[in-house]
């Protein structure tokens, strides 16, 4: 809810399931803009980190090596300003909050994404920097290959 940017919806029952197989099958292909409250280095990498719901405090993520799931994130610094980075994550998988914790927990990149108010100093009702900034599927009826772009309001 708090990111901004692309998102697909299905119309038909058809389509749904045409998205879901997609989405499940890791044939979507998607990159958000972040910009993250600190300097990141290095420039690029990969994040890979187990992590699953904390049923204490939903609908808050935790890592967990044990029991988690891992999510895996690509990631690529485009701008580094005083205590920001500007980066650009490409989500391998698509986990609840991936982006969000693989941005904040210290064995990621150790700097939450500005303004989240769950794993980082945002309060709510900040605006979170992070935009959904392409997305790229087949379309669930005709096949045709669909790419969108948008670009970041920050």
């Amino acid at each position: 809810m708090s990111t901004s940017g692309l998102m697909v919806v299905a119309l038909t029952k058809v389509a749904q399931r045409g998205l879901s197989i997609q989405f499940q099958e890791r044939q979507v292909h998607k990159t958000y803009t972040a910009v993250v409250d600190g300097p990141v280095a290095p420039e690029a990498g990969t994040i890979k980190l187990p992590f699953r719901l904390d049923p204490d405090n939903r609908p808050y993520q935790i890592y967990d090596e044990l029991n988690g799931k891992m999510g895996e994130t690509l990631y690529t610094v485009l701008e580094q300003t005083n205590d920001q980075t500007r980066i650009l994550f490409t989500p391998i998988t698509g986990r609840t909050h991936q982006l969000r914790l693989h941005s904040a927990h210290e064995k990621g990149l150790g700097f939450p994404i500005h303004g989240d108010s769950l794993y980082g100093t945002g309060q709510d009702g900040d605006q979170m920097l992070l935009h959904a900034t392409s997305l790229e599927f087949n379309h669930p009826v005709n096949g045709e290959r669909l790419s969108f772009h948008a670009k970041p309001p920050f």
